[in-house]
């Protein structure tokens, strides 16, 4: 594994449990209905998650399954066009945040 692919992975995982640590007191503000700025900065990070994801699926270092990601990323996505904002804290505790942790514990430091 080249440094660079090493360093992206290391970013991967570092992102991910940022992302996983910001789900439950976003939640808490979806549901009191308060400034939903914070999810708009979630959801930014989500997307250098998923593009550096991308990179090392493609690259052989890891193996998710994108496609189920991106099902529940439209779920989220869907929610948020609706602006049903209990689905969206839903969709983050229920379905995102279990997905991400698996694969924090699926990235290795190698």
């Amino acid at each position: 594994m080249t440094e660079a692919i090493y360093e992206l992975k290391h970013s991967l995982k570092e992102l991910n449990r940022n992302l996983i640590k910001r789900i439950d007191p976003i939640c808490e503000i979806l549901e009191s209905k308060e400034d939903k700025e914070r999810l708009s900065y979630w959801l930014d990070d989500l997307t250098i998650l998923t593009e550096t994801t991308i990179v090392l699926n493609e690259k052989k270092v890891t193996d998710f399954d994108l496609n189920l990601f991106n099902e529940k990323i439209n779920d989220l996505l869907d929610g948020i066009e609706n602006k049903d904002f209990l689905l969206v804290s839903d969709q983050l505790q229920y379905e995102l945040k279990p997905l991400l942790t698996y694969w924090d514990e699926c990235i290795k430091n190698d």
